[in-house]
């Protein structure tokens, strides 16, 4: 590849990986798509990370590393990476996951062939350390087929503790030329939500997205996974970016504004639930009475840790168990 512009710049944010960066880096490296550059931005980690890169790396050209001189969250190691980045294409990949063999192909081949400026796959997932099967995380017949994903779908799938799959989760393939001309970036205030908030500014200005219904990306869940844990900072954190860009999605259609209601009233019956819970640990039951009755919408998922302690039993004792929210 040397001299040559690589079709594909895999981004990956590294903080403190080391445990699975190792085959997340393989993953990439032996794609069929040879024509790639791998650009990691490593967070300031204090493992031993680095040591896990050069010795991955093995003088393969393709891998290139920068270190933040701070550590700053994965929204500004992915823009630095973004900046850095010399691929037609930019594709999002975190530390801890892997990828099948021909997914980076075959989402090219989507993009180009569907004139897509955006392309997401399906995502299959499984737990660190468990035997339980693999699974998709989108099913059903509307996600068998390759389709567009619009403004109002995207939103729609992003409320709190939805029963539907988020399609924020997804790990998006971009057309860096159309990156950098809508000029958006990662909100580097965000900790969590930041592949979302990005994706929603594109598809606001118009940028097209598609779906490849193949599960070729390896969605890992563990333990320190920074995608599973949520407090109330980040929810408020979300809340105002999802302020910032409301003057935006004011003037879209109907289906959208609704969707961006709904997501909203969503994310301030989170953060009230939150809050209940906070009292409620204290001691406090006025006031988590008092934070309850403020916001109605926290008292359902009060129920949410009873549900899930009745789903542990059943899987015990091989009980039917009630329905959950998708997984985080």
């Amino acid at each position: 590849m040397t001299g040559e512009r690589p079709v594909v710049s895999v981004i990956t944010a590294n903080y403190n990986g080391a445990r699975h960066l190792a085959a997340a880096m393989r993953s990439v490296l032996d794609q069929t798509l040879s024509s790639l550059e791998l650009i990691i931005v490593d967070d300031r980690s204090t493992d031993d990370s680095l040591a896990v890169i050069a010795r991955e790396a093995a003088g393969d050209p393709r891998v290139k590393v920068l270190v933040q001189p701070r550590n700053a969250g994965p929204a500004a190691a992915r823009n630095r990476a973004i900046e850095a980045a010399t691929g037609r294409w930019i594709a999002v990949f975190d530390s801890d996951d892997l990828m099948a063999p021909d997914r980076l192909a075959t989402l090219v081949a989507r993009g180009e062939a569907d004139r897509a400026e955006i392309v997401v796959d399906n995502l299959m997932v499984f737990t660190d350390g468990s035997d339980a099967p693999w699974r998709p995380f989108l099913c059903g017949h509307a996600f068998a087929e390759p389709r567009w994903i619009t403004l109002a779908d995207y939103i729609g799938s992003a409320r709190m503790y939805a029963k539907r799959p988020g399609l924020g989760y997804l790990k998006p393939l971009f057309c860096a030329q159309s990156l950098r001309q809508a000029g958006v970036r990662y909100r580097e205030d965000l900790r969590i939500g930041e592949d979302y908030d990005l994706v929603l500014r594109l598809l606001a200005k118009g940028v097209g997205m598609r779906l490849e219904p193949r599960a070729l990306y390896r969605y890992r869940k563990h333990a320190a996974s920074i995608s599973h844990v949520m407090c109330r900072d980040h929810i408020e954190q979300m809340l105002a970016a999802d302020a910032d860009v409301a003057p935006e999605l004011a003037r879209q259609p109907k289906a959208v504004r609704q969707a961006q209601a709904a997501r909203r009233r969503s994310l301030e019956a989170a953060l009230a639930y939150d809050r209940v819970i906070e009292r409620l640990k204290a001691g406090d039951l006025p006031g988590g009475l008092v934070a309850g009755a403020a916001r109605p919408s926290a008292w359902p998922l009060l129920a949410m840790p009873v549900r899930a302690r009745l789903a542990r039993l059943a899987a015990r004792v091989k009980l039917p168990t009630m329905a959950s929210p998708s997984p985080a």
